[in-house]
């Protein structure tokens, strides 16, 4: 497999080994990871995981890359409430849920959080497409991303809060509390 091969059989910034093989399917899997070594020894490509690589590091989607570098989880908290206009706060790294342990990740992308959270509240979140790839990255609605922010950041008032609760839908806010302990149920949105 050669540079200018794989340059013209993927399109987007971010690829997979696996992504790889699929568009080479004549070519030794063994051969096509020493290759992709090569060419990120050459600076041709980043390599950005195991198995994960990049052509320009300047043009990833820190979300579409959080949800690889720790799976599974959900982008949400700080980082959706941003996404969706509820808070103006711009956070210093990208915000996640994950079922698995709770976790800081420094790289050169940035700084990915992921806190840990039981099985049964691990939902709420929906498929989106990056502007910037052909690549979708999971992220909590946004009242789940509320519901979230409040149990991992134990706020038991809304009030002082930089929040506009009036982009929240309080019928679907009130249906994905049900799963959390009662607490953060009683949070009420109307303060």
């Amino acid at each position: 497999m050669k540079f200018l091969a794989l340059r013209r059989k993927i399109n987007f910034n971010l690829f997979s080994l696996t992504d790889v093989n699929k568009l080479f399917p004549q070519e030794n899997s063994q051969l096509v990871k020493t290759q992709l070594h090569r060419f990120a020894k050459r600076k041709l490509i980043t390599q950005v995981k195991r198995g994960w690589y990049c052509f320009d590091p300047a043009k990833i989607d820190e979300l579409i890359l959080a949800n690889i570098l720790y799976q599974p989880s959900y982008i949400s908290l700080e980082t959706a409430l941003n996404y969706y206009g509820l808070i103006p706060d711009i956070t210093q790294g990208i915000t996640s849920i994950t079922l698995t342990t709770t976790k800081k990740i420094t790289n050169n992308f940035g700084v990915f959080y992921y806190t840990k959270i039981n099985q049964p509240l691990f939902y709420g979140f929906t498929k989106i497409k990056s502007a910037q790839s052909k690549r979708f990255f999971n992220l909590a609605f946004k009242e789940k991303a509320l519901l979230d922010y409040f149990y991992i950041r134990k706020i038991k008032k809304v009030t002082d809060l930089r929040i506009n609760l009036n982009l929240v839908d309080s019928q679907i806010y009130k249906k994905m509390a049900k799963n959390f302990p009662l607490w953060v149920q009683k949070v009420s949105l109307n303060e």
